[in-house]
């Protein structure tokens, strides 16, 4: 019986990114504009599923979107990622769509859900399966939007823990936070890992100074990793705090990151790496999504390889002089 390192439950979406300038001499409101770059692409919380078998793990997906071509290519696409999928189709809803508007170093989403609010309890049950057979199960604050979604999500954590599996949470974004923060809280006590990002975690514990959020959180949280972006990342398990340091890349979208982060830190995890050589990986491969537009943009297998190879060599020698 095929086991999974992990299940992602949640959101479908295509992304639309594009290069915009809404310089007012260039940008024509109630008129013809033109911009640099747009393309669909496939996104969601999907990206963590697929990151995971990028880096040679085994990954679920479960999700809902729109009975249309957008939905029918996504499951295609995950198939041909190496992804097993439960999808479910919408007669009524389309498929979530994401326009991205990249401009310099901002990023504004104008988002349509679709079918994915849809996502039934006992459409859960339908996949039961999957979940019975994964390591992690992981969830994003953004399909908790709405009900019967979010009613169908929690069915799922309930699930998983009962199956043994361990509940990986990222909240998703900062306003979500804010606007959900008791909710989120009361969500720490079903969490093995949480992973998220700096401004998401002052919202969560109206903290500034890192080590103080890592401590809050990993109260209620066994493994606490807070992303810090270029800076690296902070983990916390057991009272013990590892940092690691981030990689410099020529960023043109920072899409997605946060879903590499997150799918290589599970990756990671199931494998038993040191924490140290975990918050590595997982800051190398966030860092080079970045690279291009779209939030699938990872690195290929071959260049996973050398990197693996590098991390594992430094590592060693660590050992060495420690030894010594």
């Amino acid at each position: 019986m095929k086991r999974f390192d992990c299940t992602v439950i949640g959101d479908v979406f295509i992304d639309i990114p594009a290069k915009v300038n809404f310089d007012p001499k260039r940008f024509f409101f109630g008129g013809t504009s033109y911009c640099d770059f747009v393309k669909p692409v496939f996104g969601g919380s999907g990206n963590v599923a697929v990151g995971i078998s990028r880096l040679a793990g085994n990954a679920a997906f479960i999700g809902k979107a729109g009975n249309d071509a957008f939905g029918k290519l996504y499951e295609q696409d995950l198939k041909e990622k190496g992804v097993s999928s439960r999808m479910f189709f919408d007669r009524r809803l389309p498929t979530g769509l994401i326009l991205a508007f990249v401009q310099k170093r901002e990023r504004s989403f104008l988002v349509s859900r679709g079918a994915n609010d849809q996502l039934l309890p006992e459409e859960i049950e339908k996949a039961e399966d999957l979940l019975r057979k994964s390591s992690f199960v992981y969830f994003c604050g953004y399909s908790l939007v709405r009900n019967p979604q979010r009613t169908a999500i929690l069915k799922a954590i309930k699930l998983s823990r009962k199956f043994g599996a361990k509940i990986v949470f990222d909240p998703g974004a900062c306003n979500l936070v804010i606007s959900e923060r008791e909710f989120f809280t009361k969500l720490l006590d079903f969490c093995d890992v949480i992973s998220l990002n700096v401004d998401e975690a002052k919202a969560l514990t109206k903290k500034n100074n890192h080590i103080d959020i890592v401590n809050e959180i990993g109260e209620k949280v066994p493994l606490t990793v807070l992303r810090c972006g270029a800076r690296g990342s902070v983990i916390y398990e057991d009272g013990r705090i590892v940092r690691t340091n981030g990689y410099t890349v020529k960023s043109t979208d920072t899409t997605g990151a946060g879903d590499a982060f997150t799918s290589a830190l599970i990756y990671g995890l199931t494998r038993q790496l040191p924490l140290e050589l975990t918050g590595q990986l997982a800051n190398w491969f966030a860092a080079q999504v970045t690279r291009t537009i779209g939030a699938r943009a990872f690195p290929s297998k071959a260049e996973i390889e050398r990197f693996s190879r590098k991390l594992h060599t430094q590592n060693d020698r660590k050992k060495v002089r420690v030894n010594q």
